[in-house]
């Protein structure tokens, strides 16, 4: 998400309300091997849809999650 790439995830969980809420992926149901093919052809079939979900993606992770990372390499700073 950071690098601006849609996100095609196959994995439920918490990590699946950030890739909704962000509007930069796509959610698959784990074991769903005719969703998760239709998923890949609407990707691959719709260079829109990719550049707007990876903007989405990287607008969501600055907004929400820069400022952890950031809180991160300070205390890993600290101890080293």
């Amino acid at each position: 998400m950071a690098a601006g790439k849609p996100t095609l995830l196959a994995i439920d969980g918490a990590i699946r309300e950030v890739i909704e809420k962000s509007g930069g992926g796509i959610f698959v149901a784990p074991g769903d091997d005719k969703a998760l093919a239709e998923a890949v052809l609407k990707l691959q079939g719709s260079p829109e849809l990719r550049e707007q979900m990876g903007k989405n993606a990287r607008c969501y992770i600055s907004q929400y999650f820069d400022s952890h990372a950031r809180q991160l390499a300070a205390l890993l700073h600290t101890l080293t």
